[in-house]
């Protein structure tokens, strides 16, 4: 199937903090897809209720945030970047609390399943971003440090349910109380 998207490649990669354009880009993908369509979402817009409700009306079949946001550092004795590009992805636990806001604002704006990612690396940083609305969870970090960080995860995360009294992990997702 040949399908074009004038727009968005007229935008670059500002597709990912603009809904019209990611809401394009994802109705052409989807239709060129033979696969089920995953987006993956930047943390870097003002809106992320907008831009998940975008991409779900551009076909996605889930989405999945977040990615690393945009940092840099400076060496204050040399007054240089840390960074030969300047900035570079932030990502690991110091992002966790904002992936966690936003995969709970997502989940509450669109039907789509939202996959949570984000610093995890603790069982007890898995159960939040269920809680939070996430139907699965990715590890990317902690795999640097850990090899074996998600062998482990799952292990742990056994143990966390068996001491909760927690059957299925269907219980936790969406199980925030409150607002």
């Amino acid at each position: 199937m040949n399908v074009s998207c004038p727009n968005v490649a007229r935008g670059g990669i500002s597709f990912g903090q603009d809904p019209a354009l990611l809401r394009e880009l994802v109705w052409v993908a989807k239709h060129a897809a033979r696969r089920p369509l995953i987006v993956k979402l930047s943390p870097n817009v003002s809106s992320i209720p907008e831009m998940a409700r975008a991409a779900e009306e551009g076909g996605a079949d889930a989405i999945s945030l977040v990615n690393t946001f945009t940092a840099m550092a400076i060496d204050p004795e040399t007054r240089l970047p840390r960074i030969a590009n300047i900035t570079a992805g932030l990502s690991g636990p110091a992002i966790k609390p904002i992936a966690l806001r936003m995969v709970y604002e997502a989940a509450r704006s669109v039907k789509l399943p939202v996959i949570g990612l984000g610093g995890i690396s603790t069982a007890e940083d898995i159960v939040e971003f269920l809680l939070a609305g996430a139907v699965a969870i990715a590890v990317g970090t902690a795999n640097f440090w850990d090899p074996c960080a998600c062998e482990k995860l799952v292990d742990d995360l056994e143990r966390w349910c068996l001491e909760h009294r927690v059957q299925s992990i269907r219980e936790l997702i969406g199980g925030l109380i409150g607002p």
